[in-house]
């Protein structure tokens, strides 16, 4: 349904954003670019890069409508909530660091698949009592040696294959909103006195600047990785990058 009053509350907080959601749309743009004119590139790999490429290309696609989200979660107000997905968002980057930046790096994601796979099997059957429909691709016991041997890096660990910061200063802030921990929850009280607490719970600009800022560089360095798995040499798209990326970091 058409909100008026939120229009004008989106289109003010653009004009109070507007380098930082310039920077979205300049992103987005080069992405288009990417998946235009190079499409034709992003083919599956044959034998066992297969299920590596295909894992390459969904992180890409989740990547992008996330950074989207971020996007209008932004412009709407909803800054905490639009850093629940931005660390989202960096738990993908990290594993896809992680495994394109192995020298085996079929092994790790066929690892990674093993791991999800056995998730998703223990959640079928606690949440519904059913067993799984899809037909495993290894046999049990190297599926599980597998799943394991991806389960025993912490994802602290996983992040050694991306800028520090991505872990350090957004991964643990953004788990600590996601988790609502005591912390996080203390923003939402506006004041607390006589009278009773007085919260949040409307739209607001908190947190937009630094969702927005990140959001952009994940997406940023998720394509960097996109465009070597796939062979991409596109020095223009590489540029205009890292000019984004440069963009947020100088006021």
């Amino acid at each position: 349904m058409f909100d008026r009053e939120r229009t004008r509350d989106a289109e003010a907080r653009y004009h109070r954003f507007p380098k930082l959601f310039k920077a979205q749309a300049r992103l987005w743009d080069l992405v288009n670019v990417l998946l235009d004119e190079e499409g034709a590139k992003f083919i599956l790999k044959d034998g066992p890069a297969r299920d590596l490429s295909l894992l390459v290309g969904a992180s890409l696609a989740k990547g992008m409508k996330t950074f989207f989200g971020v996007n209008d979660l932004c412009l709407a107000g909803w800054g905490e909530d639009a850093l629940i997905l931005v660390r989202s968002n960096v738990n993908l980057l990290i594993n896809l660091a992680y495994i394109l930046g192995d020298d085996e790096a079929a092994e790790r994601a066929d690892d990674f698949i093993c791991y999800s796979y056995l998730e998703r099997v223990k959640y079928l059957k606690m949440a519904h009592d059913a067993s799984s429909p899809w037909k495993p691709m290894y046999g049990d016991e190297e599926l599980k040696a597998r799943a394991k041997r991806w389960g025993s890096v912490g994802i602290r660990d996983r992040a050694e294959r991306v800028p520090k910061f991505h872990y350090t200063q957004g991964y643990s802030l953004y788990s600590s909103i996601e988790h609502s921990d005591a912390m996080a929850l203390n923003g939402y009280i506006a004041a607390w006195d006589e009278v009773g607490p007085r919260v949040n719970a409307g739209p607001a600009d908190d947190y937009i600047d630094v969702a927005l800022r990140h959001s952009a560089v994940v997406l940023a360095d998720m394509m960097m990785w996109y465009m070597a798995h796939f062979g991409v040499d596109r020095p223009d798209i590489r540029d205009g990058l890292r000019d984004v990326v440069k963009s947020l970091m100088v006021e």
